[in-house]
């Protein structure tokens, strides 16, 4: 891609340019990725804080409702369930929002994988100039080019497949919870009558959803871990990019 037949003399300074813009524009796409992997890791932060309050607020609330039908408290009780129900349904609406975002870098993810493929084809014909019209050191040059270009791809497949992968478990979350206040809304009648089957069946579904909560906590976690180690290759990324630069010129 990038060093290729400065060697060569009588070309001029438009050869330069020739070879400096698929670096140039390399760069300028590993820092783009580099500022939207930052944005990432804060929305990540401060998602995890988010999840993890909302999980403490639910072991809150179910630990008061359980002292209250220990206390046969029915009032208290009722006044419990409206605050549970409001905690359900807030976090699934953010739930659904994180799942948007979850596509989003799914989107993302694709694009940086293309441009990286394209990058590999660049590289791999550069080598194959080189290997016809080269000096064994741009041959040199190309290789440890394609080998790292390569590297980073093998990369971003990895970051796409994750994302994929976070997006589905996220989607059929998403889907549990609305299944999950759903079925509350059907059995609340029967709550309020305090039938038996009623209420054990409400506290399975509030348990079942606490466990999903304290998921989608520990999913954000590590998405916040996946973050940052890709904040780790960008960084090697930007080095490789001002090597090859410098190297230009």
């Amino acid at each position: 891609m990038k060093r290729g037949t400065l060697w060569m003399t009588g070309l001029g300074f438009g050869t330069v340019l020739l070879l400096a813009t698929p670096a140039m524009a390399q760069s300028g796409q590993n820092a783009a990725e580099a500022m939207q992997n930052e944005r990432e890791i804060r929305a990540d932060k401060a998602r995890l804080a988010g999840d993890i309050t909302d999980v403490r607020a639910l072991e809150r609330e179910l630990a008061h409702l359980d002292r209250a039908h220990a206390a046969g408290a029915r009032r208290d009780e009722d006044r419990i369930r409206q605050r549970i129900h409001f905690l359900l349904r807030r976090e699934t609406v953010e739930a659904r929002r994180d799942l948007a975002r979850d596509r989003r870098e799914v989107v993302r993810s694709g694009e940086e994988l293309r441009g990286e493929r394209r990058e590999v084809d660049r590289d791999a014909n550069q080598l194959n100039r080189e290997k016809a019209v080269g000096t064994p050191s741009t041959v040199q040059d190309a290789h440890r080019d394609l080998r790292l270009d390569r590297h980073d791809l093998r990369d971003d497949r990895r970051d796409l497949r994750d994302d994929v992968l976070d997006a589905g478990a996220n989607k059929n979350r998403v889907e549990r919870q609305r299944a999950i206040l759903r079925e509350l809304r059907e059995i609340q009648p029967d709550v309020r009558q305090k039938k038996l089957p009623a209420i054990v069946r409400e506290r399975a579904l509030y348990d079942e959803f606490l466990r999903i909560a304290r998921e989608d906590a520990r999913a954000s976690g590590r998405e916040l871990t996946e973050d940052r180690v890709e904040r780790r290759e960008d960084r090697r990324e930007r080095h490789d990019d001002r090597s090859e630069r410098q190297e230009v010129r």
